[in-house]
């Protein structure tokens, strides 16, 4: 792609339009793909499963190995990955879906199903593709806007998610609730890996290690993450009930849609799984 057209791109989106683009693209993976699925949830709400539980972990799988943490619990959720990372990213999408095993690569999903690349191929296509804003990586909205291109562009992805306007103080309190529960189930389990290889020691350290070990699960840690867990439940339940398949408005301008209400449910049942986990 030559300069003039990377240039007349970037025109046709105008500088109010490009500017909100990188704003979102500065902002977790998972905060992209709210934003999209708010903005195309009547095209792309049947992918939502895929992008949830296929892309999003990949993508975040991707950006772990690539920062060289190895524990989900360490983890910190990016907002872009460099070329080489895209590359990795789009060869393990491709694998997911290669095998038939897996789950969420059945008819229903084929608007999510890669095209298999060259390296070579591929790395031109992020380049002229898939980067947006030509900054040399490649945030998520980009890869959604990428995927689904037969019913998204950047143009109109603007344009539909600047209409939407600010989220509702109830959106926002359930979604900043689900990420103190975040904050508590990643201490909880580093609290239990520390204990588990403690454990293992000889003599009275290991003894004690395991004897606090069996208890973890009624210490005050544990029950101060059940008691956000619940008070995160009610906002989400809160959320669901006043905005599910609803279209508010408040002074002309649609405040809430499918999309937020539907990631906020999912994080949650997530959220609660790894809780219940062993």
């Amino acid at each position: 792609m030559s300069s003039e057209s990377k240039q007349s791109f970037k025109q046709a989106l105008g500088s109010g339009e490009l500017k909100f683009f990188n704003e979102l693209a500065k902002k977790p993976f998972s905060d992209q793909a709210v934003a999209f699925l708010n903005a195309y949830w009547a095209e792309v709400g049947s992918q939502a499963d895929f992008i949830f539980n296929v892309s999003w972990r990949v993508m975040k799988e991707t950006d772990m190995n690539f920062k060289g943490c190895e524990y989900i619990h360490l983890y910190e959720e990016g907002i872009n990955l460099d070329f080489d990372a895209g590359l990795y990213f789009f060869e393990k999408l491709c694998n997911y879906c290669d095998d038939q095993k897996n789950e969420y690569i059945t008819d229903e999903y084929a608007d999510s199903m890669p095209v298999m690349m060259t390296s070579i191929v591929r790395k031109k296509e992020l380049r002229n593709k898939v980067d947006v804003n030509f900054d040399g990586r490649v945030s998520f909205i980009e890869f959604l806007l990428y995927q689904y291109q037969a019913f998204a562009n950047p143009a109109s992805f603007c344009e539909r998610a600047m209409a939407i306007g600010d989220e509702p103080p109830e959106v926002r309190k359930a979604r900043l609730a689900l990420i103190e529960v975040q904050k508590l189930i990643n201490k909880y389990e580093a609290k239990k890996m520390a204990l588990e290889k403690k454990a293992k020691k000889k003599g009275i350290k290991g003894l004690t290690a395991k004897n606090e070990l069996a208890q973890l699960a009624s210490s005050p840690e544990a029950e101060a993450l059940n008691r956000m867990l619940i008070d995160a439940e009610a906002k989400v339940r809160l959320v669901s009930k006043k905005y599910k398949g609803k279209s508010v408005t408040t002074g002309g301008t649609t405040v809430a849609s499918g999309g937020a209400v539907w990631w906020l449910e999912k994080d949650l049942k997530e959220k609660k799984r790894r809780r219940g986990g062993k």
